[in-house]
């Protein structure tokens, strides 16, 4: 996993987190629903009949302790009590996971509150908003057809003023255009409103959407609620269901939109750039709206503008590499390419004017902007002699994984990992072994903190330790100009990381002989007393104090090595204890 996707996820969690912070520990009240409203409950006995009778049920099942469930039962209950009278055909439903425990394994609950769509015995996870008003939205959503076709103005203008989000229509619909926007509705439905024009309604239509001239051809529009004059078309006789999804995933994207918890993933899984404007007071996002509206319009394809409330979210202005404190703010951030870009918030304090953000928007677009590389300080010289284990921070990176003369083997860590903390004795003497931070050494043993250096990695980081090895004069990742490496996935222990380094490395070192060599010259210095007999005195004098400093050390080294083993033990202890915690 690439840095930036660690950013995208911690982004994630932060907007869970903060669209849940009143439940944080049980919340007050009561997770099941009041009786006397609409809500059903189901049991084990009374399930299948329910879904049997029913074509459309929205069924929650909790457990009367849980939190989140005591902050979602009054608005499912409003929710139901609503669509009772406005659609009675939409049912919603509890089921006590507690007292019924084999039907919600049935259904895979492993987490509360779960909701699920059921249309008879088929189902489907519930991906909406846990509020009343979205939840109802969802739910009327989920109960139209997956293509609306209307063939008369008014029931076309009551339908489109009824939209909240994007939706799509299908002019002159034709046998294969049908078949290709009937396939990607029914996948799309949850998410976007699908209506089919009857094309006696083309003249009605284009009074309403301005911009687009309607022909005779078939045509798909995607338009965002009251922006009929920004109409978005795609058109061809060789359309098919992959290039229809992919209009409508980029169309949906606004100009300038707001990124939160329902819309975060729409931006997340986009390749484009996003570009980032971070407010504490809504006037401040207000008087810019217009402006970035008709950037992202310009640079549409180029770039996603988005606003990010910094009272709730401010903290994902540190995986920017921004300081959160300073707001509002603009930033730039390339998930491809794991760039970051920001507007220097020491030159604007109070945040940057628009003209500043339209120039910085045309240097990014035109290349000549530097990143802002996050990075630990560089390792000073005593602290290179000092340790074996050469350390790399996001300004020594790429210089030392560029050296491809070499074997590198890189371990990628956190610092709150417990099996990191105990490799790291096992890391250093494998270091030691090939004098890695020798000049004259042919492999490199590393380490990198990868939640405190942006760095770029050919090959995906999915854990805690990651062991990597770039051999020598290897092939170059095309897309991070570094060798492509190969991963360790045996057992940590020292002997097996040397034979690793001899098989994997391009450069055959053995370990085993260079550590016997090192084992021999030190084993020359304690020479047998039958020879030392033989000396001339001086000599003798000048071999006894060697004796003595070599058995000092060992002595020193020993007692230290012991104290290294215990910290760390008590370290992987500690974690191991908060992970059960």
């Amino acid at each position: 996993m690439q840095f930036w996707r660690f950013s995208t996820n911690a982004l994630a969690t932060l907007l869970s987190v903060v669209s849940l912070a009143s439940a944080s520990g049980p919340a007050d009240g009561n997770a099941i629903a009041d009786p006397n409203s609409a809500v059903v409950k189901l049991t084990t006995e009374t399930f299948k009949e329910f879904l049997e009778e029913n074509p459309l049920v929205l069924a929650e099942f909790f457990a009367p302790w849980c939190g989140y469930c005591k902050l979602l039962a009054p608005e499912f209950v409003k929710a139901a009590d609503t669509l009772n009278d406005s659609h009675p055909n939409i049912k919603l439903a509890q089921i006590d996971c507690t007292e019924d425990e084999k039907l919600c394994q049935e259904h895979g609950i492993r987490g509360y509150p779960t909701m699920k769509v059921f249309r008879g015995e088929i189902s489907e996870d519930y991906e909406g908003p846990r509020e009343a008003d979205g939840i109802m939205d969802y739910m009327i959503r989920a109960s139209l057809p997956a293509v609306s076709h209307v063939d008369n103005e008014d029931a076309l203008k009551e339908l489109i003023s009824e939209q909240s989000k994007p939706f799509i229509l299908q002019l002159n619909g034709d046998s294969k255009s049908n078949e290709t926007f009937n396939e990607v509705a029914q996948q799309g439905r949850k998410d976007n409103t699908f209506i089919s024009v009857d094309s006696s309604l083309n003249k009605a239509l284009g009074k309403k959407i301005t911009n687009i001239k309607i022909g005779k051809k078939p045509t798909f529009l995607l338009v965002h609620p009251d922006q009929f004059d920004d109409a978005r078309e795609i058109s061809g006789d060789k359309l098919d269901v992959d290039a229809l999804k992919a209009f409508i995933k980029d169309e949906s994207i606004p100009y300038f939109g707001e990124i939160d918890r329902d819309t975060y993933l729409m931006y997340m899984t986009s390749p484009t750039p996003l570009a980032y404007y971070f407010y504490d007071k809504p006037e401040q996002r207000d008087a810019f709206k217009e402006k970035f509206e008709a950037l992202g319009k310009k640079h549409k394809g180029k770039l996603n503008f988005v606003a990010l409330d910094a009272t709730q979210f401010g903290r994902h202005a540190e995986v920017l590499n921004m300081d959160p404190e300073i707001i509002p703010l603009f930033a730039i951030q390339d998930s491809e390419n794991n760039k970051k870009y920001g507007i220097d918030q020491v030159q604007h304090p109070k945040g940057p004017k628009f003209d500043v953000i339209e120039k910085f928007v045309k240097d990014f677009v035109s290349g000549k902007l530097t990143p802002i590389v996050k990075s630990e300080e560089l390792p000073s010289a005593e602290e290179k002699a000092a340790n074996p284990v050469v350390k790399l921070v996001g300004h020594n990176y790429r210089d030392i994984l560029e050296d491809t003369s070499k074997d590198v083997f890189v371990k990628y860590y956190a610092p709150w990992c417990g099996h990191c903390k105990k490799l790291a004795p096992t890391w250093e003497e494998l270091a030691e072994i090939y004098q890695s931070n020798k000049d004259g050494a042919e492999v490199i043993v590393a380490d990198i903190d990868h939640t405190a250096n942006d760095v770029d990695v050919p090959v995906e980081i999915e854990g805690y330790p990651t062991l990597l090895m770039y051999p020598a004069n290897g092939e170059i990742d095309e897309k991070t100009g570094l060798r492509i490496p190969v991963p360790f996935n045996g057992n940590r222990e020292l002997d097996d990381l040397i034979d690793f380094v001899k098989s994997s490395g391009a450069l055959g070192v053995d370990g085993t002989v260079t550590k016997q060599e090192r084992d021999d010259a030190g084993a020359d210095i304690l020479e047998d007393e039958d020879d030392e007999a033989e000396l001339p005195e001086e000599v003798e004098d000048v071999k006894d104090e060697v004796n003595k400093k070599a058995k000092k050390a060992k002595k020193e080294a020993k007692k230290a090595g012991k104290k290294a083993s215990k910290k760390a033990k008590k370290a992987v202890e500690d974690d191991e204890a908060n992970d059960e915690l």
